[in-house]
């Protein structure tokens, strides 16, 4: 009797040991498994086959996701689940979903949060093989919205996408095609039940400080995520990736460590948590990297300035790093300036050409207060004595005309707030290379074999002819020009941005001839630095002009570098004809009317701004939309068709 009660008592331990824990102990909010701020959503999460460190092939006989226990999922709680093996260890892109044909339905039905947590039973276990990778997808169906995102997320300590998630306010989300999501570099903290942990245990990761975090104060503990298994842990400190000049090895108890002595300012570190346990250390394990706070800048006055190096094109292969951290007032005036220079850094450059242009990138807030408002003043003349030559007026890049060659510059950076805020930033000085040979259309570059790409590294150059070109109803920048000959087939265009880049372009296609253009179609439907793709039908014979511009139909705007590519496709008739049937809305931009040309082909108009959120609806518009209760700014608008598809439209509010 003694033998088969010792037995249950072991059988009942094993079983409630049967389950693996991730990122146990964090309580960031996160938009996995569902975004309960959004009426539906899908997500898709990897766990590698290391993390999760089962002992043996098994099944999973649940999952358990946890929450704020006062989080309210109401209105988020129609839920089917999916799981499947993949060889994938990170999402490439915002649509590299795992395919619905690779995943397994485990769970349909409500869910609800009890103490925290949302326990989920399958009726069928899944059967985990334990030698890939696992992934999670949830698709929420409820068609309403809770009022804030409850679920816990744990960050990874490496810049992985792990995560992907896409929402939506007016349509269900269909897992077979999920459309655009959002890469995420963090996972829900997650209970796989029926897995044992094995005998040695998996990597961890730090909780604090993030990976690749800046202003770490310099005595700051190091916590790090509990890994399921470990007795103890061992962390190795140094300044150099894979170094442990600061600390080496030394054994923890606990999931935290300060070390004995504060750190140094100014300097990167690196960090590697290794977990111990009875079947030995884990393997294998990444670093993360974190910088500690700033001393104060040098050049804090205009007498110190720093000389930043003027670079012979736009390309910046030579930028200088700063940050205005603890800077303090310069006592000098920025009328006719704007904002408050209580922070202000210095600079100082030596013309080469009568424009040049001044760029500012990589901006952090780095105060105790958030900033996001970095401006600079260009003057000239001595620290005793300066006049102003140019304002920023919160440009990242602004183009400083009227120069003198041989003579000196001054620029001040700074944030335009009170005390608290602060930012670091990479400043650059441009020049403005020559007009490009294709700047007016009647030098367009010919597209004569396909597929045709073309890297425009001198846009910065093209002017803007005799104005702007307003022949569609979405005028735009005359920037450079391209050119090919119709064959009858649909000729896909693209223009596509370098890494960085804060180019904005639309594609204007045109027929007719430079001095006669006819507007054939245009597009401007992403932002800065993203890319635009057109397809346009043509006719055997007809000649088509390229223009691409800065979006911007009323300021004569920056061109950026970027590569254009011109593709062919045989399309059916209905195909073409959809794609002459694209609706146009103008003027864009607007300020009280948005007129829709064919409103009697439109069903209904979603209005979303640029973080997603449903603004307005209407339904069976007229030609004309008065949008006057609309704020200044850039939204999304959505053309639902009576013909059932859709068309996106970005709209400007001046």
């Amino acid at each position: 009797m003694k033998k088969i009660l010792l037995l249950c008592l072991l059988m009942v331990s094993m079983f409630l040991n049967a389950q693996i824990t991730l990122g146990e102990g964090s309580t960031t909010i996160g938009k996995v498994p569902v975004d309960n701020y959004w009426e539906y959503s899908y997500s898709q999460q990897i766990f590698t086959k290391q993390e999760i460190n089962a002992n043996a092939a098994g099944n999973i006989t649940g999952l358990k996701f946890y929450l704020d226990p006062a989080g309210d999922i109401t209105n988020s709680s129609d839920w089917v689940v999916y799981l499947g093996h993949t060889s994938k260890t990170e999402f490439d892109s915002d649509a590299d979903w795992v395919p619905a044909s690779d995943l397994t339905e485990v769970y349909n039905g409500t869910v609800s949060n009890v103490n925290g947590m949302v326990e989920l039973t399958f009726a069928t276990p899944f059967s985990y093989n334990n030698t890939q990778n696992l992934v999670i997808a949830v698709d929420e169906n409820n068609p309403a919205y809770d009022d804030d995102r409850v679920f816990y997320v744990h960050h990874l300590n490496n810049t992985s996408s792990r995560s992907i998630g896409n929402i939506s306010s007016f349509s269900d989300i269909d897992p077979s095609d999920p459309g655009y999501g959002s890469l995420f570099d963090y996972r829900s903290v997650v209970t796989f039940m029926g897995l044992t942990p094995g005998a040695i245990p998996a990597c961890t990761s730090l909780i604090s400080p993030a990976n690749n975090a800046v202003m770490v104060p310099i005595s700051s503990a190091i916590s790090w995520y509990p890994s399921p298994g470990a007795t103890s842990y061992k962390i190795s400190i140094g300044t150099t990736p894979g170094g442990s000049n600061v600390v080496n090895q030394q054994t923890v108890a606990t999931t935290s460590f300060t070390p004995s002595a504060p750190l140094s300012l100014d300097t990167t570190y690196y960090v590697r948590i290794i977990a111990v346990g009875a079947g030995g250390e884990s393997s294998g394990c990444s670093e993360t990297k974190f910088s500690t706070t700033l001393s104060p800048p040098l050049n804090d006055e205009c007498t110190t300035a720093i000389t930043l190096t003027v670079n012979p094109d736009m390309n910046c292969g030579s930028k200088t790093s700063g940050h205005t951290f603890e800077a303090t007032d310069s006592n000098v005036s920025v009328d006719p300036c704007y904002g408050e220079a209580d922070d202000d850094v210095w600079y100082k450059f030596t013309a080469t050409s009568v424009s040049h242009v001044i760029s500012l990138s990589n901006m952090v807030s780095i105060g105790s207060v958030d900033s996001y408002s970095l401006m600079f003043q260009v003057l000239n003349g001595d620290c005793s004595n300066l006049a102003n030559v140019e304002c920023s007026d919160y440009d990242e890049l602004k183009v400083i005309s009227g120069l003198t060659v041989g003579e000196t510059y001054y620029v001040r950076v700074y944030t335009d707030g009170a005390a608290g805020e602060a930012q670091s930033f990479d400043i650059c000085i441009g020049t403005i290379p020559p007009p490009p040979v294709n700047d007016d259309c009647s030098g367009a570059l010919a597209a004569s074999a396909f597929p045709y790409a073309y890297t425009q590294s001198d846009a910065a150059g093209a002017t803007n002819n005799n104005g702007f070109i307003s022949i569609c109803s979405n005028s735009m920048n005359d920037g450079t020009w391209f050119k090919f000959t119709g064959d009858g087939t649909v000729h896909n265009i693209k223009v596509s941005m370098p890494a960085g880049s804060n180019f904005d372009p639309q594609i204007g296609v045109f027929s007719g001839t430079c001095d006669n253009l006819v507007c054939e179609s245009t597009i401007d439907s992403n932002g800065q630095g993203s890319a635009e793709e057109i397809s346009v039908p043509t006719v055997v014979g007809t000649t088509y002009y390229v223009n691409v511009g800065h979006y911007s139909g009323v300021t004569d705007n920056l061109e950026g570098a970027f590569t254009i590519t011109i593709n062919k496709e045989t399309l059916g008739t209905s195909e073409v004809s959809k794609t002459k049937n694209e609706i146009k809305v103008y003027p864009n931009p607007f300020a009280e009317v948005l007129n829709i040309a064919k409103a009697d082909q439109v069903k209904s108009v979603f209005i979303l701004d640029t973080a997603g959120r449903l603004m307005k609806t209407i339904e069976n518009p007229s030609s004309a939309l008065h949008l006057g209760d609309l704020k200044q700014g850039i939204y999304v608008m959505v053309l639902n068709m009576k013909d059932g598809s859709k068309q996106t439209i970005k709209a400007i509010k001046k």
